[in-house]
């Protein structure tokens, strides 16, 4: 893929090239500028070395003039004869009145006489001289000491020393001393305004200092400062203790082989380029304002005429009213004719989707979020969610999803692992089931989804589209389908259980082929009225009453039959049960009971009360105003098949033969009181 071009506007166009015109000036700027940093820079770090040399020369100078003084001193007369004490009295004449002091000491360094010290007074202990003075001790040289605090004057200072010999051989040191402000008092005449003047010893420690000499002097320098200080002369920049950058210029002397320097802050240096710097960006800066306004003013028109075509571009890609462009120049106004154009086609072919959308039954969902939170969802995925429809509302703006509970084959999934998600992370779905539980209704639908993600042009995932198909009736239907197989194979057992049982008791108890027909024919008919009071409850359930009617009050006229109590739903099971034993009653008080005399009758009443989280079902048939009724010497068939039947629906049966007529009472629990809303 090529590389695109920057895109910038005309007037920055017009400006680069008034810029370009300008530029040959701005280099020749540049080289001068450089050519003028340069010389500055080497121009201070002469300065540095000069400063730095002058100052060696004055304290250099006073550290000679010190040396006179002992030289002289050392050709007195007391020091020739050896008179230590005389030796004493001419050395405080020479330092008298000043802040000098001078010390005589031996090979070992123990003082023979101090005139810091009263005559007599305790004298300092003795003060060894290093390897290297030493040797310059043996050699008959001159010294020049480090800083060091004074015992006697508690104060820092240093010492220009003599070796001398007594009368008698004797190797002794003649020295004079001066505090460090003296010598910080010689080099400040000595280095211009602006400048910083060190001194520091051959260890590296302050000896003076033109700034802040009293906190500074005696403490060694900066490590990073001082290791810079490398042979004769030279510069260098480093920071200070107080961490600003500096312009160092340093000078070691041979006769004290301390170290000089003039320092000055690198900014200093640098004020005379940032000033020319400044002036060079100045003119630039008003070159660069004048080159803007004739930009504006030459680019006006075709600005004016790209910001237009921007506005149509931009109204085209969030589909709003494309605005028709005024220019004169008639590219631009061919580009805006073809825009508009464009938003008429785009417009129609908007439509077209829009409808294909909105009347497909499937319900579909876009999404251009990372998250898949917003989606863009058509008429029936409203639907589905449960959501208003909004026939005025444009299709295409992005919602919130809703909160839906989602599960595959029974387990939860989460919000990343649904079909959209997983479409936005370039995954693929075929054809899968899920289900959801809508969070208001709590209404299930399970659906049939495939999603695929949105790529552009190079590839990329921008989007993801996910669509679903409703099976939710197709899933309840497959499912009642199962229970209604299940059910159905689990009546029939039943019902094929009972007739057996009716045909073998009824085979198995009549003395001709005839009379079985006839009460197997009989018993069967009483169960089909069950079986069609169950079917027209679509096997829910069973009305007692209605199980009276069907089995009982349809042999006999209906005045001979008394029934009393609430309203009682069976189960189909009991249902069935009783409607056979209310059956053989029937059929036993027609031939032998009540029923077989125009005066009797049948009182049916039954209570249903709660017991416990129970239903408990009491039945009393009651036989009244037949023949007279005596406990009979064997059970007959018919009080067999009741007691056989009822017992069957798991309840407890009770013939009485009272002489007025049978009494049956049938006890059970039930698990239904009323019939189902």
């Amino acid at each position: 893929m090529g590389t695109s071009l920057p895109r910038l506007s005309a007037r920055l166009y017009l400006l680069f090239l008034i810029a370009a015109a300008l530029l040959p000036v701005w280099l020749f700027a540049a080289y001068g500028l450089t050519r003028y940093a340069l010389n500055e820079r080497e121009r201070f770090h002469g300065d540095a070395l000069q400063v730095a040399r002058q100052v060696a020369l004055a304290v250099e100078s006073e550290l000679g003039s010190l040396l006179i003084v002992l030289t002289g001193l050392a050709k007195s007369v007391s020091l020739g004869a050896g008179d230590v004490a005389a030796l004493r009295g001419d050395a405080a004449r020479l330092v008298q009145g000043t802040d000098r002091i001078i010390i005589l000491s031996d090979r070992d360094g123990r003082q023979l006489f101090n005139t810091g010290v009263p005559q007599g007074g305790l004298l300092p202990p003795a003060t060894k001289l290093s390897e290297a003075e030493m040797i310059k001790f043996d050699a008959g040289l001159p010294l020049i000491s480090n800083v060091y605090r004074s015992p006697v004057a508690a104060e820092f200072r240093v010492a220009v020393e003599l070796p001398v010999r007594g009368p008698a051989g004797q190797k002794w040191l003649l020295a004079i001393t001066v505090p460090t402000a003296h010598i910080r008092d010689v080099l400040m005449p000595a280095f211009p305004v602006g400048w910083t003047i060190g001194v520091g010893d051959q260890s590296g420690t302050y000896v003076a200092r033109s700034q802040m000499h009293e906190e500074m002097t005696g403490k060694p320098g900066l490590p990073e400062y001082v290791q810079m200080i490398v042979g004769r002369s030279g510069t260098f920049t480093s920071r200070n203790f107080a961490g600003t950058t500096l312009l160092a210029g340093y000078y070691r002397s041979d006769f004290s082989d301390w170290f000089y320097t003039a320092n000055i802050p690198l900014s200093t240096v640098q004020a005379p380029v940032w000033r020319s710097v400044q002036a060079i960006s100045a003119i630039g800066l008003v070159a660069m304002i004048i080159s803007g306004a004739l930009a504006y003013f030459v680019g006006a028109g075709l600005t004016k005429a790209a910001r237009e075509l921007a506005a149509s571009a931009a109204a085209l890609g969030q589909g709003k009213p494309v605005p028709r462009v005024k220019t004169a120049i008639s590219e631009f106004a061919v580009i805006g004719e073809a825009l508009i154009g464009a938003e008429r086609d785009l417009g129609e072919r908007e439509k077209e989707l829009e409808a294909v959308l909105e009347t497909v039954p499937a319900a579909v969902w876009f999404t251009y979020d990372p998250k898949a939170l917003q989606v863009i969802r058509n008429r029936f995925a409203a639907e589905l969610m449960g959501l208003p429809t909004e026939t005025s509302r444009s299709f295409g703006r992005p919602d919130q999803v809703i909160d839906t509970i989602a599960f595959q084959d029974g387990h939860p999934i989460t919000r990343e692992n649904r079909p959209l998600s997983r479409a936005m992370r370039g995954e693929k779905t075929d054809n899968e089931e899920f289900s959801y539980i809508l969070p208001d209704s709590g209404i299930e639908r399970t659906l049939l989804t495939s999603a695929r993600p949105i790529r552009s042009a190079q590839g990329n995932i921008i989007g993801a589209v996910q669509v679903s198909l409703d099976i939710s009736d197709r899933k309840r239907a497959e499912h009642h389908r199962k229970l209604l197989v299940k059910e159905l194979n689990h009546r029939v057992k039943n019902t094929l259980a009972v007739v057996q049982a009716l045909a073998n008791q009824t085979l198995r108890n009549t003395t001709s082929l005839h009379d079985a027909s006839q009460s197997l024919s009989s018993r069967l008919f009483s169960l089909a009225k069950a079986h069609d009071i169950l079917t027209q409850e679509n096997w829910s359930g069973a009305d007692l009453g209605a199980v009276i009617n069907a089995t009982v009050a349809s042999q006999i006229e209906a005045d001979r039959v008394i029934q009393s109590g609430d309203p009682v739903w069976l189960a189909p099971s009991l249902a069935v049960a009783l409607a056979m034993g209310f059956h053989e009653l029937t059929t036993n008080a027609l031939k032998y009971g009540a029923l077989s005399t125009e005066e009797g009758i049948v009182s049916i009443s039954w209570t249903n009360q709660k017991q416990g989280e129970d239903r408990h079902l009491r039945v009393i048939w009651r036989e009244s105003g037949g023949p007279s009724v005596s406990l009979p010497h064997k059970k007959g068939f018919g009080t067999r098949m009741i007691k056989r039947i009822l017992d069957s629906a798991a309840g407890e049966v009770t013939l009485t033969f009272e002489p007025s007529g049978i009494v049956c009472i049938f006890d059970a629990k039930v698990n239904f009181s009323a019939p189902p809303v």
